[in-house]
């Protein structure tokens, strides 16, 4: 994935300003940084919800914004913030929602299609409710499937929005180990996140999305022993201190 000279915001006007960057085969980055400053607006210009207020984000050479939707879906999935509301699914049908893509124009499943709805049903140890109701399952429960409905869709890229909302910390914990080796596999993995623990120990890379949109990406270590989070959440050097001194993270 390479982004150019992107500038994502709304209505022609920049929240992120001028981002550049280029992400590698099987690579983690997680964006970073304080509550509205554009990180899921960033995500969202590069899954194409969003029209970039300037620049492109190419993947694999193509340019997302002129790729056919089919195409694209088959290249990337997603995992956003907002909760989906299908009507009369199982979590196994809402799984295997995500093999579409790969479907004719009947959306008929085969036998490969049922194989990657299983496996990925597996990798997110959902099978104990793989066959109730959606809509009846609890928010992390929800989560993790929607999680695996997008792993199902065998993306090049995996494009996710906070994947650890409503999830506690042990599907959090693995979770991580979930991705560890789907980038290991070759998938790309980009993804906002709060807790930042987490995102040190498992990016590759982070990008810092600052207040005024400024931008900067640095290696998790970089980010730490250059004592970057303190400047980006605007934290006091007692808070920093308190929070990520003496090694705590």
């Amino acid at each position: 994935m390479k982004i150019e000279d992107l500038s994502a915001g709304y209505r022609g006007k920049a929240v992120v300003p001028g981002v550049n960057l280029e992400i590698k085969k099987g690579e983690i980055i997680s964006f970073i940084g304080p509550n509205g400053a554009g990180k899921s607006t960033l995500l969202k210009t590069l899954y194409r919800e969003l029209a970039p207020v300037s620049g492109a984000v190419f993947i694999d050479g193509g340019d997302v914004a002129k790729m056919p939707l089919k195409e694209l879906a088959r290249k990337m999935s997603i995992v956003t913030t907002d909760r989906v509301k299908p009507e009369h699914m199982t979590c196994r049908e809402v799984v295997m929602a995500g093999r579409l893509p790969y479907t004719d124009g009947f959306g008929v499943l085969g036998k490969e299609d049922r194989e990657a709805s299983e496996d990925a049903i597996s990798l997110m140890k959902i099978e104990s409710f793989a066959d109730k109701q959606f809509n009846n399952l609890s928010d992390g429960q929800k989560q993790r499937t929607l999680i695996a409905r997008a792993i199902a869709q065998s993306p090049e890229y995996l494009v996710m929005d906070e994947p650890t909302s409503y999830l506690d910390i042990r599907y959090r914990m693995e979770l991580m180990e979930v991705l560890e080796g789907l980038a290991k596999k070759g998938v790309t993995i980009v993804m906002s996140i709060h807790e930042l623990e987490l995102a040190v120990s498992v990016s590759d890379r982070l990008l810092l999305v600052y207040d005024d949109g400024k931008t900067l990406c640095k290696t998790p270590s970089e980010v730490m022993g250059e004592g970057l989070i303190k400047d980006l959440f605007s934290l006091t050097d007692e808070m920093y201190e308190k929070i990520y001194g003496k090694g705590r993270i």
